[in-house]
């Protein structure tokens, strides 16, 4: 997510820094929008903060909630950005044992990066060695692994991998492989145990991570929510002719981002 003033010279940014490609740009009535191909695998939409929607409203409070880039070597890609005065957070470990940081790239926006092996991956990337998505795709910061992960799988489907008093894994079908490709491809989602305070309310993160309903279901998913106790923001844009969208907290205060969008 950007200001509109700074849209073009983002996707230019993103463009030169990472290496990313720009597909397309367009201009819908929920604003602009730019579809950047990542050189690995998967796709990140560049979204301007406009129009009078509360679910595109730049808020005051950062969101903890982590969307994440793999690399396969996580020193060289700091190393890279340092010299072009991209700043970092410290190494950490996720349980799996991959190591991980966050970077502040575009205007301070905030994105986790993690390595992970090679393997039998021979092309060519671009220097930033900022990939695309891999086998981690989502932190988030809870209060108690367990009943969180209660949560998630009751209200968005997540499937259980993993869980214990520090962390539970869990992981839903990525809807981009499932709707465009045809394919069945995990995305993985970590609760890490956090004992730092909550994060207040209403939060957002520009570096958005958004779980897909298909239209079909999206007024029926939307309402089953307000019945299950839990108060969504209005809904963005029309699901039914175009692109729909809208968010919710789970019980730490994380936001929970949701589009909705025709196949072509």
């Amino acid at each position: 997510m950007l200001d509109s003033d700074q849209f073009d010279e983002g996707v230019q940014w993103y463009e030169e820094v990472f290496g990313w490609k720009c597909m397309d740009k367009i201009t819908t009535w929920v604003g602009r929008k730019a579809f950047m191909k990542l050189p690995r695998s998967g796709m990140v939409t560049i979204k301007s903060f406009e129009g009078k929607y509360e679910h595109f409203l730049s808020t005051e409070h950062e969101g903890n909630v982590r969307l994440v880039f793999v690399t396969y070597d996580l020193e060289k890609t700091l190393s890279y950005l340092m010299k072009r005065n991209i700043q970092s957070t410290e190494i950490q470990k996720l349980p799996n044992g991959q190591s991980y940081c966050d970077i502040f790239a575009f205007y301070q926006t905030r994105l986790t990066i993690v390595e992970e092996q090679r393997l039998d991956d021979n092309q060519g990337y671009p220097p930033s060695g900022i990939l695309g998505f891999g086998h981690v795709n989502t932190i988030i910061p809870v209060t108690d692994p367990k009943p969180s992960a209660e949560w998630y799988k009751k209200h968005l489907g997540f499937e259980l991998v993993e869980v214990n008093e520090e962390f539970a894994h869990m992981r839903t079908e990525d809807a981009y492989d499932r709707n465009v490709l045809g394919e069945q491809f995990w995305d993985h989602i970590w609760l890490i145990k956090n004992t730092d305070k909550q994060v207040e309310k209403p939060n957002d993160n520009k570096a958005r991570t958004y779980y897909d309903i298909r239209p079909d279901e999206f007024t029926l998913k939307y309402n089953q929510l307000i019945q299950n106790g839990i108060k969504p923001s209005e809904v963005a844009g029309d699901p039914h002719n175009g692109w729909g969208g809208f968010h919710f907290y789970d019980p730490d205060n994380n936001r929970i981002d949701v589009w909705s969008y025709q196949m072509n």
